[in-house]
């Protein structure tokens, strides 16, 4: 797949949902970071996701992901604070 990722940054009602959405994402290859309630992680682009909809914030097996993490209970409830598609070239060179 491509070197493409989806940067996301979500907080959640409490630490112990934040503790746990950052384990579940870590499990499926996500870059992870967690800061009490808010989370920051990187998604790395997958089969599922159309390189033609990255520019269109669209990566789909992440969405399904959260979707059913969250599912209906209210504290597992996602404020998105940011997101981009991102270069994971670029984010390593940025870090080092």
């Amino acid at each position: 797949m491509d070197d493409r990722g989806y940067f996301i940054k979500l907080r959640l009602p409490a630490e112990p949902e934040a503790e746990d959405l950052a384990g579940a994402l870590g499990a499926h290859g996500a870059a992870v970071e967690r800061d009490e309630r808010v989370l920051t992680a990187v998604w790395p682009a997958t089969e599922a996701d159309d390189p033609d909809e990255w520019d269109e914030y669209t990566f789909a097996e992440l969405i399904f992901f959260l979707r059913a993490w969250a599912g209906t209970d209210p504290a597992r409830a996602l404020e998105v604070l940011e997101e981009r598609p991102v270069s994971l070239g670029e984010l390593d060179s940025r870090v080092a």
